[in-house]
């Protein structure tokens, strides 16, 4: 998230030919309170900026800072930090950018064309490795950057949203704080395959497979916990859904 001054998000809105905070809450998919608060505080979510300047081809140097040209895309070295990931891991490079603190953007313009990036939100839901969790907030709080071919070949890139893990359950293959990467598409379950659920108003990361007699099994990887068990034909039947199938996961060293 960057500093910024109100004429900063007016560029946005003038950028995306918009007028009013409120049609680029709904551009961005936000809250009108989140964009009010942004501007009474003066502070930016990269991942707003670089929505914008990639669906309108902007430069973002204009839109922070007034700096012509208007067109142009992301350059490399200015204020953003967004990662862009290919395969699910940042390159070399970028991290040698990050650990110094610079920017790890890729540069975008003709280079974003060529490698067709897309925007996938973190929300604001934190999924249970544990007890269940009730953050089941919807809010977007950020985004980042992944390969366009690299997720269709996941699944849809349009049903998919970042989500962070809180708790222990399913270690060591998920850990506490971990964000996992959720396609709301694929609701089908597979045997051992980890998926986000819900169960009544809490939802959870579990590994589920499915058993004769239409029972349904949720099981986390650590032994310390149990196995939750749900008969498809008996009262939590109505309160157990899929929320989708966990396709990636990575987590801050």
């Amino acid at each position: 998230m960057n500093s910024a001054t109100p004429e900063t998000l007016d560029r946005l809105l003038q950028g995306a030919g918009l007028r009013r905070d409120s049609q680029l809450a709904e551009l961005l998919g936000v809250s009108p309170q989140a964009v009010s608060q942004a501007r009474r505080k003066g502070r930016i979510p990269d991942g707003w900026v670089l929505k914008v300047a990639e669906k309108f081809g902007l430069s973002t140097d204009w839109i922070f800072f007034g700096r012509e040209p208007r067109q142009g895309g992301v350059s490399v070295g200015g204020p953003e930090k967004a990662a862009v990931l290919e395969n699910g891991k940042e390159d070399e490079a970028a991290r040698e950018r990050r650990s110094r603190g610079e920017s790890f953007f890729s540069e975008v313009g003709t280079g974003q064309d060529a490698i067709g990036l897309v925007m996938v939100p973190l929300v604001a839901a934190r999924l249970a490795a544990g007890k269940g969790s009730l953050e089941t907030d919807g809010d977007v709080l950020s985004y980042f950057s992944f390969r366009q071919d690299w997720l269709c070949r996941k699944g849809n890139p349009d049903t998919m949203v970042l989500m962070k893990v809180c708790g222990d359950s399913m270690e060591p293959d998920i850990r506490h704080g971990d964000m996992v990467l959720v396609d709301q598409s694929k609701r089908e379950i597979y045997g051992h395959a980890i998926y986000a659920m819900g169960i009544n108003e809490e939802i959870y990361i579990k590994q589920v497979e499915t058993l004769p007699g239409g029972r349904l099994v949720l099981r986390s990887r650590n032994p310390e916990y149990s196995p939750i068990s749900v008969d498809l034909h008996g009262d939590l039947a109505d309160s157990v859904r899929v929320i989708g199938r966990v396709i990636w996961c990575c987590r801050e060293i």
